[in-house]
């Protein structure tokens, strides 16, 4: 996940989706969300060229699954990330979100239709 500012950034993960953090360098998060890993990434002299454009603000192909959608959506509010679109219930049951993080990386979230 392409970030601006690393510790930022990882206050942010941290807060909201209680990552544990592994490993950090300058540039660099390694972290978990259960068996999931985490990396978030700053721009640094090593990327390639226009790797910032590239990489952050950008949809990110990944879904978080919460227990709480509402409860969800206040602490990225809180945290200083954004609800890009609100809760829709899907007929196939569910409940669908998109949110972004402060620097505008966009996530899918769903909550399972409680039975």
């Amino acid at each position: 996940i392409g970030v601006r500012d690393i510790e930022k950034a990882k206050s942010f993960y941290t807060a909201v989706f209680g990552i544990e953090v592994k490993n950090q360098s300058d540039n660099y998060v390694s972290a978990y969300l259960g068996d999931a890993h985490i990396e978030l990434e700053q721009d640094s002299p090593n990327r390639f060229p226009a790797w910032t454009e590239r990489n952050i603000g950008t949809y990110k192909n990944s879904e978080f699954i919460v227990s709480d959608m509402l409860s969800f959506l206040a602490e990225v509010r809180n945290n200083g990330g954004k609800v890009i679109s609100e809760p829709v219930e899907r007929p196939w049951g569910g409940t669908n979100a998109e949110i972004a993080d402060p620097d505008g990386n966009i996530f899918l979230v769903s909550q399972e239709a409680k039975v």
